[in-house]
């Protein structure tokens, strides 16, 4: 849930376009961050089966825990970082302000 706190951080929410339609947009911040988080989880995941395959196997045994709790961990934490992300886009979206910011016109619009 934090992760998703610092992903939404890392987003723009304003309006834009003929209709101010609220719309997002995020930079290199937000692409590392996630690069950064993925890359963690896959990390740990190899680690656990080539570097310290024995101690966490060791721990999760004298902690009873079964060693599906490690995937489903992984899961839930990627779930709740999309959520928290998501849902936080939704509010700001409802609650960005209503001014409407100057857009260059795509090459399909014309003038009348």
């Amino acid at each position: 849930m934090i992760g998703g706190l610092i992903a939404l951080s890392l987003v723009r929410v304003y309006r834009s376009g003929p209709a101010g339609q609220p719309v997002s947009s995020a930079g290199w911040g937000y692409a590392l961050l996630w690069t950064g988080v993925i890359g963690a989880r896959a990390l740990f995941s190899y680690g656990a089966g080539h570097w310290f395959g024995t101690q966490l196997g060791s721990w999760l045994a004298a902690s009873s825990i079964p060693s599906a709790t490690i995937t489903d961990a992984l899961i839930f934490m990627a779930v709740a970082m999309l959520l928290t992300r998501t849902a936080g886009l939704a509010i700001r979206s409802h609650s960005v302000s209503g001014e409407k910011t100057t857009t260059i016109p795509s090459p399909h619009y014309t003038h009348a």
